[in-house]
């Protein structure tokens, strides 16, 4: 798998001009911030008269180890923050309204979720699959960080998720456009890329074995 590129994203607010003006985008932003102690910013990946394709960042001042919690079961520690019935995810239930006050489809098309020790980013691989996967994802980072942390013992400081089988084909081929007529939902389960302080190429998690792999994936690149 290749190593880690710190290339900069291209990237324009979502809200940078009139004609692709999300309403209520900032309650949206407010929203999420209030209810899961984070700081949020939201780009515009891409310039669409028809259609408007979010990148959206949570950061978060918490530890992976407490971040995760919070996110999958609205605990931090002892503190249980579900008693309202709530059950959002990070941003399901305010994108919902978000929709219903536009009339251009709005889609995520990736997420980064940044805790202190670690960022997970989520990719999207088809068209509403951040959104319609976000809560298992969650979940299964969730339920998984003691097998891809080693036992605790080393933290990942990026998590990928998902990643594909290397193929045959130009490096600068998007590799997204070539799958995404095939992908399904399970693809979100199969392999996420990990990487860690103490190596520079990215590790393998195989989510059906539960353990961290040897072998040449693919992140996407949008």
């Amino acid at each position: 798998m290749s190593s880690k590129k710190n290339a900069p994203r291209k990237s324009s607010k979502a809200y940078a001009a009139e004609e692709n003006s999300i309403i209520g985008l900032d309650a949206f932003r407010l929203k999420v911030e209030k209810d899961f102690f984070c700081d949020v910013t939201i780009t515009n990946s891409k310039q669409s008269i028809t259609s408007h394709h979010l990148i959206l960042e949570a950061k978060f001042n918490f530890e992976l180890s407490q971040g995760l919690p919070l996110l999958a079961n609205r605990q931090i520690g002892d503190l249980d923050l579900s008693l309202s019935n709530d059950k959002d995810c990070l941003f399901l239930n305010a994108l919902e309204d978000l929709h219903t006050k536009n009339t251009r489809p709005i889609d995520i098309q990736e997420v980064n979720i940044v805790f202190n020790d670690c960022m997970i980013v989520i990719h999207q691989i088809f068209t509403n699959s951040i959104c319609s996967q976000l809560h298992n994802l969650i979940a299964e980072l969730y339920t998984n960080q003691l097998f891809y942390t080693k036992g605790f013992s080393k933290i990942p400081y990026e998590i990928h998720v998902p990643v594909f089988e290397q193929k045959n084909i130009d490096i600068d081929f998007n590799l997204l456009n070539l799958r995404m007529k095939t992908n399904k939902q399970e693809d979100y389960f199969a392999f996420w890329g990990l990487y860690f302080d103490d190596t520079i190429d990215a590790h393998i998690y195989d989510f059906s074995k539960k353990e961290i792999i040897d072998g040449e994936l693919t992140m996407i690149n949008h």
